[in-house]
């Protein structure tokens, strides 16, 4: 998401739904713990101009039915429509997918003396979401006929976006080298289709990865006519060797505020690279010598970010100085901390890592044969999720206040220390409600991710590809405790005996998240970037409500992945019991 700077990110019966047609597989029964201004965000929600469905064609194909199977846990089929309408909202028919409708002008809270805090302006398309919420789209409904021809248009766009020149002339490497970019590095454009010709964060080496993984969609499918098909294979060589002939380098991060070799980046580019060698094999491609070597160079660079003295996966590797984004450690989110704060080991702890492994799992299709570096189910990762949930969630005040109420889950954000508030000042020189380390909340995306992540492991488990040790033990008995209310937790101490148990108490674990997050929702499931911690970080705010830009694509792109990650979950117990 975002960042000013740069990127700116009860009875609880449902956790169960019985509308999945393959069957009831999650026990959530809670009897024996090893089983087992709000306002005016709400007015600005209600009043968001959406198309409605016989409008909108994308929505009227999602909300037909096709998504049934993602129905599960806290939401029903119903509910699966909202949210893919919701973000149906978001993407334009001739190929451009916005951020979200936020502008910068809508005011979450007015103080005393006028000013306010606002959401943040995030009216353009961003490379790393628009793709994300197109690959999200192509799993959930692919072959869809407004599907098929949102990719098509989508794809017809970024040829023309790719073909012409960027007017930016300030990239990093900054002084070695100044006067050049390339558009294939840029983070965003206007929605017209031009290049954000403003200052910003430059390059982003992610976009160009991912876009060429949607632009191979294009021509797996067997619809697009020949000129289509030529675009895009033309477009797909173009990105992977700007990919390729850049991976050695640094660039921004996901989150836009960094310079240096992020896990989220690379583990992408290595899944990107290895699916374009494959598809330039098979149709026989020339002058992309380069391709399959470069697949073993990024599984390299990727395989540098564990990190066995601390123990986890860190994100970001060669980061020239800890100023400006702290250093993602355990004491980053103490009371007080700064950049003077010790560091407790283990650091550069960042939602990012999750979020990368998730969306670099080799498929059935292109690449298959080269296998993640570090799939969602290896040990190293888990033990990676396990310190990141530790480091942020016990320092969320919404969260003690949900555990209160006796809800589920937990809520985190993107990592420990993170300064973004989601929240701009109006008038812009009004002194900054919240400055510095953990002005963060929480993140819809980030929350869905970790359910998602939860999922993964549960058909890990399922499959028999995922083992329990001695490194993993502590994420999987916390990951099945998110099924239950904070004080029924912790009673467990040992894992299940049978793998299709273990796999069922990890669904239900992710639905425990889903639910919290679901929580803070509207009524009618609008999700926006962030949910308020608390902390009195913006105060007048009440904690867990929902702030940052509204309406956030991947917010509910994060979701409808997770819920597709859940389905798969399912069906792999279902197999195991047949």
């Amino acid at each position: 998401m975002m960042q000013t700077m740069h990127f700116h990110l009860a009875a609880l019966a449902f956790l169960l739904s019985p509308s999945l047609p393959v069957g009831s597989v999650v026990d959530s029964r809670e009897g024996d713990a090893c089983e087992g201004d709000a306002s005016m965000m709400l007015q600005l929600l209600h009043s968001h101009s959406h198309q409605g469905r016989d409008a909108n064609p994308l929505c009227a194909e999602l909300s037909d039915g096709r998504l049934r199977r993602l129905a599960g846990g806290p939401y029903t089929e119903e509910d699966v429509g909202k949210v893919a309408c919701h973000m149906a909202a978001n993407v334009f028919e001739n190929g451009t997918i916005i951020a979200s409708p936020s502008r910068g002008t809508e005011k979450i809270h007015t103080y005393p003396d006028g000013s306010s805090i606002n959401q943040n302006d995030y009216y353009y398309m961003w490379q790393r979401d628009a793709g994300l919420t197109m690959l999200t789209l192509l799993r959930v409904a692919k072959g869809g006929p407004v599907v098929t021809k949102q990719l098509e248009n989508y794809a017809s766009l970024y040829h023309e976006i790719w073909s012409k020149a960027t007017p930016n002339k300030n990239c990093a490497p900054w002084g070695a080298g100044d006067g050049w970019c390339s558009v294939l590095g840029e983070p965003k454009f206007f929605v017209n289709g031009s290049v954000y010709d403003k200052p910003w964060g430059r390059n982003q080496n992610d976009g160009p990865a991912i876009n060429a993984m949607v632009l191979m969609e294009v021509l797996s499918d067997g619809k697009a006519d020949p000129t289509s098909r030529e675009n895009a294979k033309a477009d797909i060589i173009s990105a992977l060797k700007y990919v390729g002939g850049m991976g050695l380098d640094s660039t921004i991060d996901p989150w836009e505020m960094l310079y240096g070799q992020h896990y989220f980046v690379q583990s992408i580019q290595h899944r990107a690279m290895a699916m374009g060698a494959d598809i330039a094999q098979k149709e026989g491609w020339k002058g992309v010598d380069n391709f399959p070597l470069w697949v073993p160079m990024l599984s390299h660079l990727v395989e540098q970010h564990w990190n066995a003295t601390s123990g986890v996966i860190g994100e970001t590797n060669a980061r020239p100085y800890f100023k400006l984004q702290g250093p993602k450690c355990l004491s980053s989110s103490d009371e007080g901390a700064n950049e003077s704060t010790v560091r407790t080991s283990p650091c550069e702890l960042d939602v990012a890592v999750l979020l990368g492994s998730l969306s670099a799992r080799a498929g059935h299709g292109l690449g298959s044969a080269v296998q993640e570096v570090f799939p969602p189910h290896d040990s190293r990762m888990l033990v990676t999720a396990y310190h990141l949930v530790e480091s942020m969630a016990p320092t969320y005040e919404v969260n003690s206040i949900d555990d209160d109420a006796g809800l589920p889950g937990v809520l985190i954000g993107r990592y420990p220390g993170d300064e973004y508030s989601g929240v701009i000042m109006d008038p812009a020189d009004s002194n900054d409600v919240c400055s510095g380390y953990n002005c963060a909340s929480a993140w819809f995306l980030a929350t869905h991710g970790l359910a998602e992540f939860i999922y993964a492991s549960a058909d890990a488990a399922a499959k028999g590809d995922m083992k329990a040790d001695g490194m993993n033990q502590g994420y999987l008995l916390a990951a099945m405790d998110m099924a239950l209310p904070k004080a029924k937790r912790g009673r467990c101490k040992a894992l299940p005996r049978t793998a299709k148990e273990l796999a069922e108490k990890l669904i239900a674990g992710g639905d425990g998240v889903l639910a919290r997050a679901k929580h803070h929702a509207s009524s009618d499931l609008h999700m926006s970037e962030q949910i308020y911690r608390g902390n009195n970080k913006l105060p007048g705010v009440t904690p867990g409500d929902m702030i940052g830009a509204r309406d956030l694509t991947w917010s509910y792109a994060s979701l409808l992945d997770a819920l597709a990650a859940r389905a798969d979950a399912v069906i792999a117990v279902s197999a195991m019991s047949s």
